[in-house]
């Protein structure tokens, strides 16, 4: 027999609109102006949480070749190993979800879009940096080579990006 918090979390892990957990990356995409950013989730790219950036990189490189008119097996082939040369992070969910984060996301109002595409208004987070989720300046220079482009620097002094409590 189940408990009452058992059954609350299946419910919340079923509903369409329930908060979800899983890895992230920051997708860029070819703009007239030069790269916009996007956040694709371990969902959208259709993983399930406990599935790790390598095993999201595969999709994300598909998804790079069509935005960026590149052939997908090239790419996949030239950047296969390099999962670490886009920001990312994860969020878990140990009890309360935490959002872990590299310190390297490309707009400085990265958090509130984490928060809104993982629908956690309203839940208790913990926002914590992992020096696991930063880019590796090789994967970084890869991708960019393998794109022909030049990312730029992320966004420094971003307010709550280092241990910030949602107490709701």
């Amino acid at each position: 027999m189940s408990s009452v918090h058992e059954d609350q979390t299946i419910l919340e892990e079923h509903s369409p609109n329930a908060p979800f957990h899983g890895g992230y990356y920051w997708f860029p995409a070819p703009a007239p102006d030069g790269v916009q950013w996007s956040l694709l989730t371990c969902e959208d790219l259709g993983f399930a949480p406990e599935q790790g950036h390598p095993d999201l990189w595969s999709a994300v490189i598909d998804r790079l070749a069509t935005a960026w008119g590149k052939n997908a097996t090239a790419l996949r082939r030239s950047l296969k190993t390099q999962y670490a040369g886009l920001p990312r992070g994860r969020v878990t969910r140990p009890g309360r979800y935490l959002i872990l984060h590299g310190d390297d996301a490309p707009t400085a109002d990265w958090l509130t879009i984490v928060i809104r595409r993982f629908r956690l208004e309203g839940s208790r987070y913990r926002v914590l940096f992992d020096e696991h989720e930063c880019r590796l300046p090789y994967d970084r220079r890869r991708v960019e080579s393998a794109l022909g482009i030049s990312f730029g620097e992320s966004p420094k002094s971003r307010s709550g990006s280092k241990g910030w409590i949602n107490e709701r």
